[in-house]
């Protein structure tokens, strides 16, 4: 009795002073009180630390020679991940006071749906030389490798929309090297493949061209994907799929232009991504001949530069056409030409030898364009073209009414460069000067019926803005809406988009009532140099203008007319080219 009384006392008088001592005087041995993944663990991703901590500190060569896995981690020495060389594929680090160590292998990844048996041999002893005598194992079970739920278009699927983007969709969030494991046969030049930034188990392929119409095409995905947490694909997957026409969904084009060069690129884009976190497709449908074999046309073009420019590009509203006024390089004297391309098989069909500023019928039927001898209008089913009465040429793109029963021609007398706007009925051939609009008149814009014209005018303090005149019914006097505003399309019959460029203030895409001349501006807004280049789809729903993006390069955007949903219709790199024009279908 008087010896356990004794051996109380030795405790109570030391147990203060073993807290105060570094080592601590440890009397029961050490014992594991923390796992992670824990025992039993099924799903673990593939590159899991494990992670072991035990209850006080513990000399690190007794767990170091006692730590054991079976089967071996691929790739993983248990041993040398301890003492690892530089650059090991999987490292063993401790904790500061030798209470933890931790197994990282992000480079030798557990084998998929395994079982791996971790154990600790008896003998782990303590900084004070107090052993554990059990044998300490737990277990945890790896997830599943990736698989590709879906391709599309799918294996075997015939009509596949050629100008849309293929889409692959796995299992699991994958690494952005998958991309280079997805490939496109035959290939296709200029071919992207882009990671979802939103869903990382979702690749879209964007064909650096429009695929070929009736073509097969292959679409692999090859056992390099691998997911973020270093599982590969079992086995490679493939699609093999025969093409169509275009898609049903609304199209834009694109006019790019390298550093230093004229417009040599003309894309055809959709109206936005599919998904949120990926590019809009945009293919490559025309792209400038270059001089290859110095000196070209008499040296009047060099090495490697454009024989041709592309001056404009205007897609039909069915998508069935794009028109494109082409100025020929080697003869810079020659005037431009005017050619249709037919999608997607961009067949060239020449419309005018000598052409310019083309605008397509709402209906897609007919196209308008200047010519030498005046302005055309040419039927394109059949070839029928027709010269409107004689009178100014044109200065820019005409304007169709929505039923196309009118045309605004902005026109510029050549003597003296005076600008005014005509009016035209195609289909009685008939054209005449708009009634009561004095002083300059440009920018033309007509209501969806055609009743009503907005033009922008300049002449001085008293004329100088957007001025309305309605042409069928009502009091045909004209009004001016804002003498900061020129017209860029209505939005429907009371509701015009026009550009305000206040005298103090800045420049912005605003919406303004025809009836009552209330403004709301846009939430997003184009910058002032890019008011210019704002357009409106024949919806009057969407506007698309042109915005540098972060990296300075100018690409295509479009938003809701109420300025909500933007989004990119290009996505162009630096050093590569720019967007210079953007136009709607039609």
């Amino acid at each position: 009795m008087l010896r356990r009384a004794a051996r109380a006392l030795a405790l109570v008088v030391l147990a203060p002073l073993c807290g105060l001592l570094l080592t601590g005087c440890f009397t029961a041995p050490p014992q594991i009180i923390q796992l992670s993944p824990v025992n039993g663990s099924t799903g673990v991703a593939a590159d899991a630390a494990v992670r072991v901590v035990f209850d006080h500190p513990v000399r690190r060569d007794t767990v170091e020679s006692r730590l054991r896995v079976g089967p071996d981690i691929p790739g993983c020495d248990l041993q040398h991940a301890f003492h690892p060389a530089p650059g090991a594929d999987c490292t063993v680090t401790w904790s500061r006071d030798s209470t933890s160590f931790t197994l990282q292998h992000p480079h030798a990844p557990f084998a998929p749906n395994t079982k791996y048996n971790f154990a600790l041999s008896p003998g782990v002893t303590d900084v004070d030389g107090v052993v554990n005598s059990l044998d300490h194992s737990w277990a945890i079970t790896s997830g599943p490798p990736p698989v590709v739920n879906s391709i599309t278009p799918s294996n075997g699927s015939t009509g596949f929309a050629a100008d849309l983007p293929l889409v692959v969709a796995f299992s699991n969030a994958m690494n952005a090297e998958t991309a280079t494991a997805i490939t496109l046969t035959p290939s296709v030049p200029g071919t992207r493949v882009v990671r979802n930034t939103r869903d990382h188990g979702r690749f879209v392929v964007l064909p650096g061209r429009l695929l070929d119409s009736g073509a097969t095409y292959t679409l692999t995905v090859g056992t390099g994907a691998t997911d973020e947490h270093g599982q590969h694909l079992v086995q490679e997957v493939t699609s093999t799929f025969q093409t169509g026409g275009l898609g049903t969904q609304g199209h834009a084009i694109v006019l790019g232009r390298r550093s230093g060069e004229p417009a040599t690129d003309v894309f055809l884009t959709a109206l936005g991504a599919q998904s949120q976190g990926e590019p809009a497709a945009a293919a490559l449908v025309l792209s400038a001949p270059r001089c290859i074999a110095p000196p070209c046309a008499g040296a009047v073009v060099t090495g490697g530069a454009p024989l041709v420019a592309y001056l404009q590009a205007a897609v039909s509203p069915d998508g069935r056409w794009v028109a494109v006024v082409v100025q020929d390089l080697r003869t810079p004297s020659a005037p431009s030409s005017v050619v249709l391309l037919a999608l997607p098989s961009l067949v060239e069909r020449s419309i005018a030898v000598a052409g310019y500023d083309v605008s397509w019928s709402p209906d897609a039927s007919r196209l308008a364009y200047g010519a030498p001898d005046g302005v055309h209008v040419q039927t394109v089913a059949t070839g029928r073209d027709m010269v409107l009465p004689p009178g100014d040429p044109l200065a820019a793109p005409a304007a169709w009414s929505g039923d196309g029963h009118v045309l605004a021609l902005p026109v510029q007398k050549p003597s003296t460069g005076f600008a005014h706007v005509d009016l035209a009925a195609p289909d009685l051939l008939a054209r005449y000067p708009v009634p009561g609009l004095t002083g300059s008149v440009s920018n033309p814009a007509l209501s969806p019926d055609g009743s009503l014209l907005a033009v922008r005018r300049d002449g001085g303090p008293d004329v100088d803005g957007t001025w309305t005149l309605r042409l069928v019914g009502g009091d045909a006097t004209p009004r001016r809406l804002g003498s900061d505003l020129t017209p860029v399309a209505f939005v429907d019959g009371g509701t015009l988009l026009a550009a305000e460029r206040p005298p103090d203030g800045d420049p912005g895409l605003v919406r303004v009532s025809v009836n009552s001349g209330d403004r709301e501006r846009l939430a997003n807004q184009p910058l002032a140099s890019d008011l210019s280049s704002a357009v409106v789809a024949a919806s009057g729903r969407q506007v698309a203008y042109l915005l540098p993006d972060a990296h300075g390069v100018r690409q295509a955007l479009i938003e809701n007319v109420d300025g909500s949903n933007p989004a990119l219709l290009t996505t162009f790199d630096a050093g590569s080219v720019e967007a210079i024009a953007v136009s709607f279908a039609g």
